[in-house]
């Protein structure tokens, strides 16, 4: 599934919703998570996307009371780390996707950049007069989508094609900065972002054709988290004063998934997962919830957490109080912690059922983990 680039904004509800819905039981708990390694001399690593065959990239990162630098790293199959070039002048890069090839995409020295299968980088053009980009999604076929300030240094939407080529993407109806977040594996359908002159934040959808959507409640805030192959796609916007998960059908038809909840992954069957403020046995919490395709919700855990990602298969990762895997049913498998360590969290989980995430070591420290796919 893709997101986007400050991987999924968290927004609290004032109000819980009381889902009368029982929780489906857990099942036994699996072995627990796997460490990624680490580069020589950092201290903490994060997942920062998996691609279709379960390859891992994300940081590593050297923390101190005084100083903080990331590097950009890919895991193979068994967990070791290999470190990707940065461009010249730089010494900081950071992934935002990978495709079914090992493609990976992101930015190094405030440049949009592309890390071939071997790991070494090459440097995206920016728009015409423009000097800076990023990149955030990459589709099958080699098409990447981020942003970059064109001659007049405002933000725009752009697309690359395989070839590295550049477009602008079209401007929405309303002014301001646009950027472009995630695209779907076939490419037919980009989403992303308006900052817009009136101080709101919209959704926009571009088509096959190129031709931009603007989606969300006029004069508000929305949240873009994930598109589907379909042109479906799952946000959050604040309707009547209350945060709320949305649902837009590919023919722009929006689906209100209830107040005090928040809609962070969608797969290609139009199924969302995320979570919702509610009242609980022993208080009110976010918790792990799913929707089905016509909205309707289901809670999946009364433990502190949420869903982070689902396959197409209807499997979802997330957390509830540890990272949790909850299969199509909604029975939950407990993913277990590293030894020694502590709080855990699934985050994504690929198409060959790769899952990954992140966990407190025995240390202190955050590192990746992965589940391998069974």
């Amino acid at each position: 599934m893709v997101m986007e680039e400050g991987k999924r904004l968290l927004v609290m509800a004032a109000v819980a919703v009381a889902l009368p819905l029982s929780v489906p039981a857990a099942a036994t708990a699996a072995t627990g998570p796997i460490e990624l390694g680490v580069v020589s001399g950092a201290n903490e690593t994060s997942v920062t996307a998996i691609g279709d065959r379960g390859q891992l990239v994300g940081e590593a990162c050297w923390n101190s009371p005084h100083s903080h630098s990331c590097v950009a790293v890919k895991w193979d199959k068994a967990g070791q780390v290999s470190q990707l070039g940065t461009l010249p002048g730089s010494f900081a890069a950071s992934p935002a996707a990978v495709n079914a090839s090992g493609v990976i995409v992101g930015a190094s020295n405030l440049r949009a950049v592309r890390w071939t299968q071997d790991g070494s980088i090459a440097d995206l053009p920016a728009p015409p007069g423009g000097s800076t980009s990023d990149a955030t999604g990459i589709s099958s076929t080699g098409v990447i989508v981020g942003s970059g300030k064109a001659g007049d240094a405002r933000q725009r939407g752009l697309r690359w094609d395989s070839s590295g080529n550049v477009t602008v993407l079209a401007a929405p109806p309303l002014e301001g900065a646009y950027y472009a977040s995630a695209i779907t594996r076939d490419g037919r359908f980009i989403a992303g972002r308006l900052n817009g002159a009136d101080g709101s934040t919209r959704v926009l959808r571009w088509d096959a054709t190129g031709a931009v959507t603007m989606l969300g409640p006029a004069g508000v805030q929305s949240w873009f988290h994930d598109l589907n192959a379909s042109g479906e796609i799952v946000a959050d916007t604040v309707i009547d004063g209350r945060h709320t998960a949305v649902k837009w059908t590919a023919d722009g038809t929006m689906i209100q998934l209830g107040a005090g909840t928040s809609a962070l992954a969608l797969n290609g069957s139009g199924v969302s997962a995320g979570r919702a403020y509610v009242d609980t046995p022993t208080g009110s919490r976010d918790v792990a919830v799913r929707w089905a395709a016509d909205g309707t919700m289901t809670r999946l855990s009364d433990l502190d957490g949420q869903a982070e990602d689902i396959d197409p298969q209807g499997r979802i990762v997330g957390r509830a109080d540890n990272a949790a895997l909850w299969d199509a049913n909604g029975v939950k498998t407990d993913l277990g912690t590293l030894p020694g360590g502590g709080f855990s969290r699934a985050l994504l989980i690929g198409l060959d059922g790769t899952i990954a995430g992140g966990a407190v070591s025995a240390g202190g420290d955050w590192r990746a983990v992965f589940w391998p796919a069974k």
